[in-house]
């Protein structure tokens, strides 16, 4: 049998790229046009002041990483509803999702209680005062819309569980439309609106973040659903123990994710204006490239989950293959891109920089950006593994070895490196950049290994007897 058979019969099997194409593609189109409304969001905070854009990365950046913490404990319920689902056990979904909006509404009263310590936060990590104070106002404002970005995860969970990611996509693009409309109006003052600037940026997110929850509410507790039993609403304490258990790693892995990238960014800044700027430059494209492997990841997670609850983890296995097959391949054609086309994928993100008021030095911070996009060249194909082999074991319940393993490297190869190499022995931004490059390397080989040894497969996090059938 040629390899144009194995393709073939590949693509329509069941696990095969087919199946993972028809989950992965709305998530992968929902989590781009995410990267590219935050992308417009930062060209218009550049176009409004250079003090605005330079704000957005690090305030942004720990606003997500707080976030993350709860977001990926309330987002886990699209494994629990992918394991449901597999198993046919259709009346514990709608209870398991509500659960996940309560829980929502107790992590976004802490995130506000946190919003109160933002002036100590940013003011003290040696930036220029002027941005300083833009990332108070904007890290403050964006913690207030936390209800329902939290939430919004936990509803969009009853769809993505089940595979419907067409609607996870459509509700996107709807509030991703509202937000960047918004972030016109409200940046710049126009049409009637105040000129708000990085304020303006903020209420923008929340206000579409609302209008998303609306939607999802509307939608979950419709008559179709009946047989997901959606108007059960009473809390269950033993399955937010449950989410907890399962899902609070999944959210200290994202913290620690994000956290490492906050953490990162905010002392590389300390280098100077030109440094940071490079550094902001590199997070943006990296955050249009990496999206449709988060996207995959996502769905590698709802398949092994809806495979392993209906016992069939050897399927589960085969999904990965095929997803890690397409996942690589759009890797290898991005580093292309990298390495051979820098300055016109550079291009787009440095274009806003030509419409500041204050000139940047530009002739010292492209040459420095291209190349850290050598270094992203590298880190993208690592990078792509670890979302591949993390999703995986994390679809299964596997979340207490990503938390220890993701927080112990964060520590060891990002937060202390980082500082000294800047701080202490004032290396500079290739040594800096270099060590996260170590970072993805480390998480890769890690995860490979642990997704190797098969235990995910005897792991549920829905009472049920293991077998593979």
């Amino acid at each position: 049998m040629n390899i144009f058979d194995n393709i073939k019969r590949q693509y329509s099997a069941p696990g095969g790229y087919l199946e993972f194409l028809k989950i992965a593609i709305p998530l992968i189109i929902s989590t781009s046009i995410g990267a590219i409304q935050l992308f417009i969001n930062r060209t218009f905070l550049s176009w409004y002041s250079q003090e605005a854009f330079a704000a957005s990365a690090p305030a942004g950046i720990s606003n997500w990483a707080i976030i993350t913490l709860f977001l990926g404990t309330l987002s886990y319920v699209d494994v629990f509803i992918a394991q449901y689902y597999g198993k046919k056990e259709y009346k514990s979904i709608g209870p398991a999702v509500w659960q996940g909006v309560y829980m929502s509404l107790v992590s976004a009263f802490i995130i506000l209680c946190i919003s109160f310590f933002s002036k100590s936060i940013f003011m003290n990590l040696g930036h220029p005062h002027i941005v300083a104070c833009e990332e108070v106002k904007f890290f403050r404002v964006l913690c207030y819309g936390a209800f329902p970005i939290l939430s919004v995860a936990a509803l969009s969970g009853f769809y993505a569980g089940r595979g419907k990611t067409k609607v996870v996509l459509l509700v996107s693009a709807c509030g991703v439309v509202i937000n960047i409309i918004l972030d016109f109006c409200l940046i710049f003052g126009r049409f009637g609106f105040p000129r708000a600037g990085v304020i303006g940026s903020a209420w923008s997110s929340n206000i579409s973040s609302t209008i998303m929850f609306i939607i999802y509410i509307f939608m979950v507790i419709s008559k179709s659903n009946n047989i997901y039993n959606v108007r059960c609403m009473k809390p269950d304490f033993n399955f937010m123990k449950k989410l907890l258990r399962y899902g609070f790693p999944n959210g200290v892995q994202f913290f620690f994710d994000m956290a490492g990238f906050g953490i990162f960014v905010s002392i590389v800044g300390r280098l100077g204006i030109t440094e940071l700027t490079a550094s902001n430059l590199i997070l943006n494209v990296n955050n249009v490239i990496i999206m449709p492997l988060v996207g995959s990841g996502m769905a590698i997670s709802v398949i092994v989950g809806n495979y392993l609850g209906k016992n069939k983890a050897s399927l589960a296995q085969r999904s990965v293959k095929s997803a890690a097959h397409i996942m690589y391949l759009y890797s290898v054609l991005i580093i292309f891109v990298l390495i051979f086309l820098p300055y016109q994928i550079l291009y787009p993100f440095l274009y806003p920089f030509l419409h500041l008021p204050q000139a940047l030095p530009m002739d010292q911070i492209t040459p420095m950006t291209v190349d850290l996009l050598r270094i992203l060249a590298i880190y993208i194909i690592f990078d792509a593994t670890g979302i591949i082999f993390t999703s995986a074991i994390k679809g299964a319940g596997d979340t207490v070895f990503i938390m220890k393993r993701l927080t112990v490297l964060t520590v060891i190869f990002v937060i202390v490196p980082t500082y000294l190499i800047v701080v202490v022995f004032k290396l500079g931004i290739y040594v800096a950049w270099l060590f996260m490059l170590s970072y993805s390397i480390t998480l890769a080989i890690s995860f490979y290994y642990r997704y190797r040894s098969n235990k995910w497969k005897e792991i549920r996090v829905i009472n049920m007897d293991v077998i593979d059938s």
